[in-house]
């Protein structure tokens, strides 16, 4: 088996969970090595963008004001532990969803560039839930959520819509809509306060229980509850990618932003065939704690068509997709490879390749491949 760690731009946020089959074809293979050509950032630029300065943004004193009231009303309706990562992880989400922010954050890692981003949310005075993510680096990257309708904007693809809650961004939706998911994978410890760009804040530990995935650290602001920093690590406790917030401002003015789009110029909701589950011809016999079976079914190939069985499992913090096909069918040899977070194993016993891509250690992909069991082989 062929092993090879390269690195990723990933800048293609939303083709990521939606077209993880092209990486089955050789093509797409080259496409990712492609990518590795990217010069890497200095270690310079690393160090130095990893002790950057959290800078207020200046309000007025009537937005400070309107910001601290819409947190004194959460925690009013909530009774707050101090001493409980679960509760800080709920108001992190409380406040996610009730108040009006604009957070300016980079994303870096050692393997490739830093890439700095701005987010937008809002709760419009109608009731509308308004949402806007966009890269700051490069031709541009942007997302616009208008309730549950998300529009996804990249240079080179045609506009298009999809029909979701949150934007998929690079901080796992998980922590900021749906804590309670992580329950059944995962530890959720809290560490103690720590200092991050001059704010005090809150350090939460969140470790999967049978140390098959990725563990993450948060920092949450003690006087807003937002995330300040995020840091994920391999299972050797390696750093594998971080996010800073630069600059954090809550105040109902992000609100003149959305008033400026004009919802009938969104392209249009992409048509999708809805495919009902049906059972497959194996089973996957190692699967991490807390992760259950979501979808099952069978789809074909986008580049080249041909029939594939797919799984996709998800905890809730991550989703992992597993394909299986016909080894004649097959134009790749076996493969493992990382591409900064995300692993892909592909592996083949004469008679199917197996196909496991997701945000898992390259290890935990490869025992989840080499679990699958043609139910033909049962005694």
């Amino acid at each position: 088996m062929k092993t090879v760690v390269v690195q990723n731009k990933m800048t293609l946020l939303y083709f990521k969970k939606q077209l993880p089959a092209i990486l089955l074809s050789a093509a797409v293979f080259m496409f990712i090595i492609t990518f590795a050509l990217y010069p890497l950032a200095s270690a310079a630029q690393s160090s130095n963008e990893a002790q950057t300065q959290f800078e207020t943004q200046t309000e007025t004193q009537a937005e400070t004001k309107s910001g601290l009231e819409s947190l004194a009303e959460i925690n009013q309706e909530n009774t707050f532990d101090v001493m409980s990562a679960d509760a800080w992880m709920n108001r992190l989400s409380n406040t996610i969803n009730q108040v009006s922010f604009e957070i300016s954050y980079v994303v870096s890692s050692p393997r490739r560039e830093t890439m700095p981003y701005v987010w937008r949310r809002a709760r419009m005075e109608n009731g509308d839930s308004a949402e806007q993510l966009s890269l700051l680096n490069g031709p541009g990257f942007e997302q616009i959520r208008i309730n549950n309708k998300v529009s996804i904007f990249e240079p080179g693809f045609t506009p298009l819509s999809i029909r979701s809650d949150f934007i998929d961004g690079p901080i796992p939706n998980a922590f900021l809509n749906n804590p309670d998911l992580l329950k059944a994978g995962y530890e959720v410890l809290l560490m103690g306060r720590n200092r991050v760009s001059g704010r005090m804040a809150q350090q939460i530990r969140v470790i999967s229980k049978d140390k098959s995935r990725y563990q993450y650290n948060l920092w949450l602001d003690e006087q807003t509850g937002l995330l300040l920093k995020l840091n994920m690590y391999d299972l050797q406790g390696e750093l594998l990618e971080q996010m800073q917030v630069t600059q954090l401002s809550i105040n109902d003015d992000v609100q003149q932003y959305f008033y400026n789009i004009q919802a009938e110029q969104l392209p249009p909701v992409a048509s999708t065939q809805a495919t009902e589950n049906q059972a497959l011809p194996w089973t996957l016999e190692f699967v991490p704690t807390g992760m259950q079976k979501v979808t099952e079914n069978l789809r074909r190939i986008s580049l080249t068509g041909q029939p594939a069985e797919y799984m996709m499992v998800s905890d809730g913090l991550v989703d992992v997709s597993i394909y299986v096909m016909k080894a004649s069918d097959a134009s790749q040899e076996d493969i493992a490879l990382t591409t900064d977070v995300t692993s892909i194993v592909s592996i083949s016993d004469g008679r199917i390749q197996v196909t496991v891509v997701g945000e898992i250690p390259l290890e935990t992909a490869s025992k989840m491949a080499s679990s699958i069991v043609l139910k033909s082989d049962r005694p």
